[in-house]
């Protein structure tokens, strides 16, 4: 029997969402809203797991695991949704504006995920009360997203039997379906230098600081070119302005799409550094790890080509692109599972302002659907 489109009910789901972005589900702070979940995907048939990935990272809430045996053919799906949110995300007061939900405006409102698990959980309790067939389904939802994939980081990929897979977690409007995303390498680097009294022996000192700058100063930053970006995120050195300064702490990262360009940056950002430390007299000490790898997925390949199909039965306009950012995804497809991101409409995410039009809440249940029933 196939899905019809048409049968989510937007009222339960409208408060469904607003339920959860009421429940508290900051960074390492996720045990309301796993437990919440647990509630929740136990009677809908759910066998549900939680790791260990809370202790690993300092937080009170694992991973969790969750799959529903199929009634029907086709092969198992996975459906990936992060747990957490950013900050302000505590005492979260979700109300109706219009058509859209939105906060108070003290806080975020936390669509950004809590929309993808909603838009989930609604598209199984559609498929239970109409006795539509389905696939197995599988369920990882993560904690610590927002800060570094942390969940992502220490999720058990061999728990799983689906190796193609959804992650609802994409900034764009449903039908938006991204296929390519970067690497990220993170550098951290402390200068030191010499201290002196800045007033009566300068000449004596080597300042950190200054190195700091002069490096930053010839960095290739922010957009370089379609394919690679690089920033510095911060640059600190306490202390009094009567002592050149003995140490500097700077944190950057540099991303691409391509491992040969990213490399590439990395090594210039590096050497920047080491020069301009040189030059001045003093050292640098730079640790680099590459926090995540690129992912591209063909438009043939399973994920993109249902999706794709799934849009398109319910109407809606299909985009096949690429992104800037990371996500849980990155680490899913560097460990065999081929994981689509797909926009769910949400809107001005990690601000006060965020907001989840209505329509795209019911259109991201609906495409769930449709994904599930593409043969």
């Amino acid at each position: 029997m196939a899905y019809t489109p048409g049968l989510v009910n937007r009222e339960r789901l409208t408060a469904l969402l607003m339920d959860l972005c009421a429940t508290d589900s900051e960074p390492r702070n996720e045990r309301k809203m796993a437990d919440k979940l647990k509630g929740l995907l136990g009677p809908l048939g759910f066998a549900v797991t939680e790791d260990d990935a809370g202790s690993k990272v300092g937080g009170n809430a694992g991973n969790l695991y969750a799959r529903l045996p199929g009634t029907g053919a086709g092969e198992p799906l996975l459906f990936s949704c992060h747990m957490d949110r950013v900050t302000p995300g505590l005492g979260v007061k979700p109300r109706v504006e219009g058509d859209a939900i939105v906060s108070d405006g003290t806080t975020i409102l936390g669509a950004d995920d809590a929309a993808g698990i909603a838009a989930v959980l609604e598209a199984v309790q559609v498929l239970k009360e109409n006795s539509l067939p389905y696939p197995t389904i599988e369920l990882a939802w993560t904690i610590g997203e927002e800060v570094g994939l942390l969940g992502a980081r220490h999720l058990d990929m061999g728990w799983f039997t689906a190796k193609v897979g959804f992650a609802l977690d994409g900034g764009g409007p449903v039908g938006e379906i991204v296929v390519d995303a970067p690497s990220q390498s993170k550098l951290h680097a402390t200068f030191r230098g010499k201290a002196a009294h800045a007033g009566i022996a300068p000449e004596k000192g080597v300042s950190a600081i200054q190195m700091a700058a002069v490096a930053i100063s010839r960095m290739k930053l922010l957009r370089i070119d379609a394919e690679t970006t690089a920033n510095v995120g911060s640059l600190v050195a306490e202390g009094p302005t009567n002592i050149v300064s003995e140490t500097c702490k700077l944190v950057a990262e540099a991303r691409s799409l391509s491992q040969p360009k990213l490399e590439a940056q990395v090594a210039h950002m590096r050497e920047v550094m080491e020069s301009a430390a040189r030059e001045l007299g003093g050292s640098v000490e730079i640790d680099m790890q590459q926090t995540y790898t690129a992912f591209h997925l063909a438009p043939d390949s399973e994920p993109v080509r249902r999706a794709a199909a799934a849009a398109e039965k319910l109407g809606a306009a299909v985009r096949i692109t690429g992104t800037g950012g990371g996500s849980d995804a990155n680490l899913m497809n560097a460990q065999g599972v081929q994981v689509a991101v797909l926009g769910i409409g949400y809107q001005e995410i990690h601000s006060t302002r965020e907001r989840m039009p209505i329509d795209q809440l019911v259109a991201a249940a609906e495409w769930t659907l449709a994904i599930i029933n593409e043969g």
